[in-house]
């Protein structure tokens, strides 16, 4: 995507860096983005005389601020997320300094979405859908309400926990709760979709407006597929917890308890922390099994792992203590 797609307000980054005497500054940008940092950083450094580091960690969402970058520079510009985080059951992302050092750049885009909108009408099947986005198109669902209006089509925009309605994370669909049996998703990429799909149990219909693709994610597929890597662990008689040691998706309480209580089931349990799941992280351990007990979305992208990699609820049906059809269920 070119930099001109989304408002990095760089205008309002230079003027804060220049009001608080920034010296020191850092940038981090989601993975598809970070083509266009060292323009940004570039043009930043120049305009103020800042120096700029850019983060080349790995960015979840708004719960992945790079703390050590923070740490270590007077301001920090976090791309694509909006500071919402605080919300949840979790604990705000940082302490000390947060609210001073951190700054969330929304990266509003400007694309119209009103094409790709009128072009995902042929998939909707009901008279009324639920209507939802990432904050990059969050501000033009309204607009793409009227439209579907005109083609016969009741759009709802559900109230959120969010900072946004219709705003969706990859772990929270609160506006995607409401009582349409459809969701139509306007924005880019398959993962907020498939979330949405797996954990609400909705069909959903995504509209990508740069590559005016549409995408259809029905729920029992997508289930299917995780009672299957459910099942791979019913005989597993160790199994490895992964405490994430990202910020925002620590979870060590959990974890502890959660190791107690496999080892009551007569499991052998051990716990590891680890930045970074990957498969190549995870097959140096000798156990059967491994449960996520970081960012809880995370366990999809692990379907096709030598070893079953499950979420908390979806471990908790190993150990009989949560029904299969209860087990999608986000903390």
């Amino acid at each position: 995507m070119e930099k001109n797609s989304y408002d990095f307000e760089l205008g309002k980054i230079k003027e804060l860096i220049k009001e608080r005497g920034a010296k020191r500054v850092g940038l981090q940008l989601p993975e598809g983005i970070k083509t266009v940092a060292t323009d940004i950083a570039a043009e930043i450094s120049k305009e103020t005389g800042a120096e700029v580091i850019i983060s080349g960690n790995s960015c979840y969402g708004a719960c992945d601020i790079d703390e050590k970058l923070m740490r270590n520079v007077d301001m920090l510009f976090h791309f694509g997320h909006t500071d919402t985080f605080s919300f949840y059951k979790r604990k705000p992302v940082l302490k000390e300094n947060y609210q001073k050092k951190v700054v969330f750049v929304e990266l509003r885009s400007g694309v119209d979405v009103k094409p790709v909108v009128e072009k995902a009408v042929a998939e909707i099947k009901g008279d009324t859908v639920g209507l939802v986005a990432t904050v990059q198109h969050v501000h033009a669902l309204k607009e793409a309400k009227i439209l579907l209006a005109r083609f016969g089509k009741k759009a709802i925009i559900g109230k959120s926990r969010l900072k946004y309605d219709g705003q969706v994370l990859g772990c929270e669909f609160s506006s995607a709760m409401g009582t349409c049996e459809e969701i139509l998703f306007v924005s880019s990429g398959g993962f907020h979709p498939a979330g949405i799909a797996l954990y609400v149990g909705k069909r959903v219909i995504a509209a990508d407006p740069f590559t005016m693709q549409i995408g259809v994610y029905e729920a029992d597929e997508l289930r299917k597929k995780r009672y299957l890597v459910i099942a791979r662990a019913l005989d597993a008689k160790s199994v490895a917890i992964i405490v994430g040691m990202k910020t925002g998706q620590f979870e060590l309480s959990k974890a502890i308890a959660l190791k107690r209580k496999t080892v009551e089931k007569g499991l052998k349990a051990y716990l590891i922390t680890m930045n970074e799941i990957t498969e190549d992280n995870l097959l140096a351990f000798n156990v059967d099994a491994f449960v996520n007990t970081a960012c809880p979305r995370l366990v999809e992208d692990f379907t096709h792992f030598k070893k079953p990699v499950l979420s908390i609820k979806e471990f908790e049906v190993v150990l009989g203590e949560v029904r299969w059809e209860d087990c999608f269920v986000l903390p």
